[in-house]
C-alpha cells in the first residue's frame, strides 16, 4: 500500500508528488477518480526519467485495475504499482541501426 498526494500552488501553478511522503521527481503524473454505473474508479499513474550514463530512460509507473490480467501478470513493486519502459535510448539507438542495416540491404 502507498499513500499518494498531490499539492498544487494555485498562485504560482506548482504541482509536487509524494508517495509514502517522499517527493517523486516525476515528468507528468495523472489521478482520476469516478463513479460510472454505480462502481467506482481510480487511475492512476506517473512518468519518471532517468538519465543513466548519458543515455535516457522513460518509465510510466499505474496503478493496475485489480479486476484485469495486468495486476496477475505485471511484477508489482512494494508499493502495488506496475511499470513500463516508454522510452529506451539504448533500444532506440539498436532500432535505428537495425533499420538502416535493413535499408542498406536493399540498395
Amino acid at each position: 500500500m502507498a499513500i499518494v498526494n498531490v499539492s498544487l500552488d494555485t498562485a504560482t501553478r506548482q504541482t509536487v508528488l509524494t508517495i509514502n511522503g517522499i517527493l517523486v521527481p516525476s515528468t507528468d503524473y495523472m489521478i482520476e477518480s469516478y463513479v460510472f454505473d454505480g462502481e467506482s474508479f481510480v487511475r492512476f499513474s506517473y512518468t519518471i526519467e532517468n538519465d543513466l550514463n548519458g543515455l535516457k530512460e522513460r518509465r510510466q509507473f499505474f496503478l493496475p485495475d485489480p479486476s484485469s490480467d495486468v495486476a496477475a501478470v505485471a511484477s508489482l513493486d512494494e508499493r502495488g504499482f506496475a511499470s513500463k519502459v516508454l522510452h529506451n535510448d539504448d533500444k532506440a539507438k539498436a532500432d535505428t541501426v537495425d533499420f538502416l542495416k535493413k535499408n542498406r540491404d536493399r540498395s
